[in-house]
């Protein structure tokens, strides 16, 4: 994965989660790079939130989102049919374990 692509996990990843949380998240368009956007996050030592956003995902079927968008939003509505499933989550995601922007200009940079 190349520093391009990492950030551009990363920056959907925050703008979907301080949008409308993960169930924000999982129903766009972001959500189809889940596994991806793990990885980006591990790639930067973000791992706090890597875990965040693995605990997310095992909320799934096979404990990783569908990457069919119209599949995981039917496995979504089943997981959070009222939008708190992730409320916790969200919380913790929220107060940046991580700080997210700081490691991705670190590894932008050293990269």
């Amino acid at each position: 994965m190349d520093k391009q692509e990492v950030a551009r996990l990363i920056q959907m990843l925050e703008a979907e989660v301080n949008n409308g949380g993960f169930d924000q998240f999982f129903f766009n368009s972001a959500g189809d790079f889940t596994a991806e956007t793990i990885e980006a996050l591990e790639t930067i030592g973000a791992s706090s939130t890597a875990d965040i956003l693995k605990r997310a995902a095992v909320k799934f079927p096979g404990e990783m989102p569908p990457k069919d968008r119209g599949v995981r939003q039917d496995a979504l509505l089943e997981i959070s049919p009222e939008p708190n499933a992730f409320q916790e989550l969200d919380q913790e995601f929220y107060a940046y374990p991580d700080d997210l922007s700081g490691l991705l200009g670190e590894y932008l940079s050293a990269h």
